[in-house]
């Protein structure tokens, strides 16, 4: 099982600036389903402070693309990162998935499974800041692509209300989770940074999340 520790910002978190090089840095580098293309490097980082967890993307790509605009919409099937958590594992199995594609578009959810899952709003969704590298709505695949960034700050008080149950994770506190990547059209990539044994792409698969603790 992987592990990863998320290091609390030593103070205000912007999320382009030099905080960053504090944070551990997570390889989204298993391909459970690889069968061709080009294995492209992923690197996450996060961090937390006692208001929100902080996300931090890396990724190469030849093939940058997005459709997807809308909340909640599907940015799975775009160039596309995604965290998910377990923020109580010892009490209950649910979990939130927080997935963006290049272009900031993103898609929040919790519950037990993939199945009936409980979407954010367009209210609390207001709370959630995302910015990216690629400044537009909308992304075609070009000849010049190469990479692209995305960092996200996620309050803990926007999961908390949707698992209604407190999240504020302190120093020592363990959750369980995995990071991901999906390369759009072109080479859709499937990695995950925590081993997946399952015969076709499903990142929703609580059993093989990894360990994240609190520094």
């Amino acid at each position: 099982m992987a592990a990863y520790v998320i290091e609390r910002a030593g103070g205000t978190v912007s999320l382009t600036g030099q905080e960053w090089l504090g944070a551990n840095v997570a390889l989204v580098e298993q391909f459970p389903w690889f069968t061709g293309g080009v294995k492209e490097n992923t690197q996450a980082r996060a961090l937390y402070d006692d208001q929100a967890l902080y996300l931090q993307f890396h990724c190469s790509d030849s093939h940058i693309s997005a459709q997807a605009r809308e909340l909640n919409g599907p940015v799975c099937r775009d160039s596309c990162v995604e965290f998910f958590a377990s923020p109580h594992p010892d009490l209950r199995e649910h979990y939130f998935n927080f997935e963006a594609n290049c272009c900031g578009a993103f898609h929040l959810g919790f519950a037990a499974d993939r199945l009936k899952r409980q979407l954010i709003d367009a209210a609390a969704a207001k709370a959630i800041q995302v910015v990216s590298s690629i400044d537009a709505p909308t992304k075609d695949e070009q000849a010049e692509d190469k990479s692209w960034w995305l960092a996200a700050r996620i309050p803990f008080a926007v999961v908390a209300e949707m698992a209604a149950m407190p999240i504020a994770p302190r120093k020592g506190d363990r959750w369980r989770g995995n990071m991901y990547r999906c390369g759009g059209v072109t080479n859709p990539q499937y990695a995950c940074w925590n081993w997946i044994d399952l015969p076709k792409p499903d990142f929703h698969t609580p059993k093989f999340f990894g360990e994240m603790v609190f520094g």
